[in-house]
């Protein structure tokens, strides 16, 4: 667990030692960040849903003001390979750089979201990726 200043987290967020990792990448070479979502399909109530809206319209200002853009975000419409509704979200973020997801994740607003997103979500898949997006022949 991580417990610091971003508060106390578990297997479902951030660990000390990732957060720690970050300040290790290349310090200006843009990064993406994947997010991978599977909500709490026991609240009947609907209180999932309602704390994942809390959390989209609270993050996506904050996003932009660190300068970071949602690459593509969208519902799990098929699994075509792999666990049968291992995810119900995916979102794709880039940051200009892994100090600014430095920034971005110890923000006290966006440590405020993620307790809201944790009403919603059951389990989170976090990676980084090196954007190597303009690298492929033809991009």
């Amino acid at each position: 667990m991580f417990l610091g200043r971003m508060g106390l987290f578990d297997e479902i967020e951030p660990t000390y030692d990732a957060m720690q990792a970050i300040k290790k990448l290349p310090p200006d070479d843009p990064i993406i960040v994947l997010s991978l979502l599977r909500f709490r399909h026991d609240l009947a109530d609907g209180r999932s849903d309602a704390a994942w809206r809390d959390y989209q319209d609270g993050i996506g200002p904050v996003l932009t003001e660190y300068g970071a853009k949602r690459v593509a975000h969208g519902v799990v419409a098929l699994d075509l390979v792999g666990p049968k509704g291992q995810w119900d979200v995916v979102g794709a973020f880039w940051y200009p750089n892994p100090k600014v997801l430095w920034r971005f994740m110890s923000d006290e607003r966006v440590i405020d979201l993620i307790k809201i997103r944790r009403k919603a979500a059951d389990d989170v898949t976090m990676m980084i990726l090196t954007d190597q997006t303009n690298a492929f022949a033809g991009a």
